[in-house]
């Protein structure tokens, strides 16, 4: 199995997708992980190469009992690239992992060749803090079973759930392969969160991209929050804002042949304004 040992944890990670096309660098979720990919990975190997892998505290990788943070995962996966010799990659993020996206943009612009950061915000409003603090909460004191039902009608449109009513066994499913005490840290991490200062930083081509009906990371918050449009609008030379109309948090579970287009479009088109085509390394 492939590990590499970055900073002071050893990381599992997978290369998929063509040698010869442009790399994409994945964060995944704050319950999901990595997995959180699985619906789209087929989609975007058709024109990139996929590097996968477990943040120290998911999966294989090393699960220290220490306090997480946004900033901390974007470093470790800045550490990932360096460690295999990669120079720069495209890095694609969603929920959690979209703010590790955000973050790495702004502290690694010479690693970065564009980014998208899914179902992202740079700082909770009010409302979302209370939301991930009954998650940690929840995530202790109910069964796994209970926690996961509750998450999945937030996180999933409730048309989707009357036509897949299956999403329930595999939220448990997934959700039961990370630790507890990663999850709790995981949304510790997003209640106090801060990335309006780095966000301002942003010197590379960001997509931000959210569900309509999102009510964990919508485009618009409350005062207090910091959210997607608000980075649009404070760096629009860089930053770029798509809706997925009338759904929630999920889009790559509700809508992943949508969600895939429109990524990749974002990614061809800032490939093809460096020079850089489809099936050609990112490794430059």
């Amino acid at each position: 199995m492939p590990f590499v040992d970055v900073h002071d944890v050893r990381l599992y990670y997978e290369f998929t997708g063509p040698e010869d096309a442009p790399l994409i660098l994945q964060f995944g979720g704050s319950l999901f992980g990595r997995q959180n990919f699985d619906l789209v990975n087929d989609g975007f190997r058709k024109n990139f190469r996929l590097l996968s892998f477990d943040a120290s505290g998911y999966g294989r990788s090393t699960q220290p009992l220490i306090r997480y943070s946004i900033e901390n995962w974007a470093d470790e996966g800045a550490g990932l690239l360096d460690a295999l010799g990669i120079e720069r990659a495209l890095t694609h993020g969603t929920s959690m992992g979209g703010m590790i996206a955000l973050a790495f943009t702004a502290r690694y612009p010479e690693k970065t060749v564009a980014s998208c950061a899914d179902c992202a915000m740079a700082r909770c409003d009010t409302y979302r803090k209370i939301m991930f603090r009954n998650w940690r909460q929840q995530c202790e004191a109910l069964p796994l079973d209970d926690f996961c039902d509750l998450l999945t009608i937030q996180a999933v449109g409730a048309a989707f759930i009357e036509q897949h009513p299956e999403v329930f066994d595999n939220v448990k499913q997934i959700v039961g392969m990370n630790s507890p005490y990663t999850v709790r840290q995981a949304c510790l991490a997003m209640e106090e969160m801060d990335l309006e200062p780095l966000a301002e930083e942003i010197r590379r081509p960001i997509l931000f991209t959210n569900g309509s009906r999102d009510i964990m990371t919508p485009p618009d918050l409350a005062p207090s929050g910091f959210s997607a449009r608000q980075i649009a609008e404070r760096v629009p030379e860089y930053a770029r804002l798509h809706e997925f109309p009338d759904i929630g948090h999920a889009d790559l579970l509700e809508v992943p042949d949508e969600a895939v287009r429109v990524v990749t479009g974002f990614f061809t088109e800032v490939l093809a304004g460096e020079g850089i085509s489809a099936r050609s390394s990112a490794r430059a």
